[in-house]
């Protein structure tokens, strides 16, 4: 067997997977890592949460099933989304650092948390669930109808859902800057 072929046993198959199909995973994962957790924090997880429901998202796309999908970053998105919501029962915040992953990074050191940011995120929590969603899927960049198909909605509801969130957002927006010229 090549050195740079490794075979993945699954219950009914066995499938190839070849190094450059591990390059090609890592590069996803160094990509979609800092993103996907961002997007969790945009649905309420905090950088702890996220980083651990996406990391346990990425262990079920693993090298041997990433490639195969039509929509991985969407799957990905789903399934992270999923993981935190699952977190409910057991959230905790940790007294001791996130650890590393092979290669000395951790994951939560990549989403930099500015205070703008801070900020925006204390406005997202102001919106009602599916309003938060869209504006979370919008802000990383998927459109209203790969939103739709992701979530299983329709379109117009998602559409109808970001315009209403994106209104709330600048109304608060424009009542924080006038609270800060009346001080």
């Amino acid at each position: 067997m090549p050195a740079n072929v490794v075979y993945v046993q699954h219950a009914r198959l066995t499938h190839k997977v070849t190094s450059q199909d591990h390059k090609g995973f890592e590069a996803f994962y160094t990509s979609e890592m800092p993103k996907v957790s961002t997007f969790l924090m945009n649905l309420g997880a905090s950088p702890y949460e996220a980083a651990d429901a996406t990391h346990e998202a990425f262990e079920k796309l693993l090298p041997d099933k990433w490639h195969s999908l039509e929509y991985p970053k969407a799957y990905l998105r789903t399934v992270a989304h999923r993981n935190y919501l699952r977190q409910v029962g057991s959230r905790v915040l940790p007294t001791d650092p996130v650890p590393d992953r092979p290669g000395g990074t951790c994951p939560v050191e990549l989403v930099i948390l500015t205070d703008e940011r801070q900020q925006m995120l204390g406005l997202l929590a102001t919106l009602p669930p599916a309003e938060r969603e869209a504006m979370a899927w919008n802000l990383d960049g998927f459109t209203h109808e790969e939103t739709a198909k992701a979530l299983g909605k329709k379109p117009a509801a998602v559409r109808k859902a970001y315009v209403r969130a994106r209104a709330r957002l600048i109304n608060a927006l424009e009542l924080k800057k006038e609270v800060q010229t009346n001080e």
